[in-house]
């Protein structure tokens, strides 16, 4: 099966408007359509909220969410924060997720359904409408050399294949992910209702329901893959096309100079070995542990917020401040938004 991350590359013509403000930043919600080939109806506006500073920008940032919606508050708090420091952010809403679901579907199951011909597609928009809004802040000016893209969970996934296929990105920090999607199909607690549905007969393409022949699977086809570039990894066409979207098979052709996996010790959601293989497929790279579950470590993001400043190489004291500043969105009609 092959696995496709190409799209036109052209000038995008996009919507956009400003929704809040803060004392330090503007919060403009940019919509275009995503150049996704046959993106699902429900799916095909790209949707993202970008923090702007008010003073000069210092950087850029991209930060990709997780499944579900909980944890989206969160990260638009901590771009209000990174915004007001001097990183021009951006929050992706990935294709699938919070409110870009496909018709009658729900949040998130694509990405995890027992099925190549649903997940792998999934994965594949989600990647290109990353490509695509990096093209887009590119685009107008918003995008600088001085950057990172943050991924939390399935956004750490996207960003790890991200990386690896755009050099445009100067800094990976990837938060409580993991990478083994055979292992996390059979073993999270997540997906539970995939292994519900591959007893019921799902998942016999490619033998995702065969839970031993697919690991031998990968056990098989990993060290290959790791003597690989990205060009040989894209077109085999002997790979099995679940490594083809999985952050292992990526891993390896990340810098580890400019990569960061933070994990989250006590995580309840990802199975301890998904972590640990991607840790020891990023090699080299910068690892930190954290004593925080899957889901704990949200409210303390300004620790997260505070590492993305010395990552993007930011040490003054006055952005430091602005991470712990109390920011509360203010109405945007009591000024010409337009200068």
């Amino acid at each position: 099966m092959r696995v496709d991350f190409q799209y036109e590359r052209k000038t995008i013509k996009y919507l956009s408007g400003y929704i809040f403000k803060g004392k330090n930043y503007r919060c403009n919600y940019l919509r275009f359509d995503s150049p996704y080939r046959n993106a699902p109806e429900g799916t095909r506006v790209v949707e993202v909220y970008h923090f702007h500073p008010k003073g000069p920008q210092k950087a850029s940032a991209i930060i990709l969410q997780g499944l579900g919606s909980r944890n989206v508050k969160f990260l638009l708090w901590m771009s209000t924060h990174l915004s007001s420091a001097g990183i021009g952010s951006s929050v992706i809403i990935p294709p699938g997720n919070y409110t870009r679901v496909e018709n009658g579907s729900v949040s998130g199951k694509n990405f995890l359904w027992p099925d190549v011909r649903t997940l792998v597609p999934a994965w594949e928009h989600a990647v290109v409408d990353v490509l695509a809004s990096i093209d887009l802040l590119q685009q107008e000016g918003l995008w600088m050399k001085n950057n990172c893209l943050v991924g939390y969970c399935l956004g750490g996934m996207l960003s790890c294949m991200v990386a690896a296929l755009d050099s445009r990105i100067n800094e990976t920090i990837l938060v409580a992910t993991g990478g083994h999607m055979g292992m996390i199909l059979h073993e999270s607690r997540t997906t539970k209702f995939a292994r519900t549905l591959m007893k019921q007969g799902y998942g016999a393409e490619f033998f995702l329901n065969d839970r031993e022949r697919l690991y031998q699977v990968y056990r098989e086809q990993m060290p290959r893959i790791n003597r690989m570039d990205l060009q040989q990894l894209v077109e085999d066409q002997d790979l099995h096309p679940l490594l083809k979207v999985d952050p292992l098979a990526y891993a390896h052709l990340l810098k580890p100079n400019r990569t960061t996996i933070i994990d989250a010790f006590f995580d309840e959601t990802l199975p301890r070995a998904t972590r640990k293989l991607l840790f020891r497929e990023l090699g080299d790279a910068k690892k930190r542990i954290t004593p925080f579950s899957h889901g704990t470590w949200l409210p303390f993001e300004y620790l997260l917020a505070l590492y993305i400043l010395h990552r993007l190489k930011i040490s003054d004291r006055q952005a430091k401040k602005m991470l712990l500043r109390n920011e509360s969105p203010l109405d945007v009609t009591d000024e010409d938004i337009l200068e």
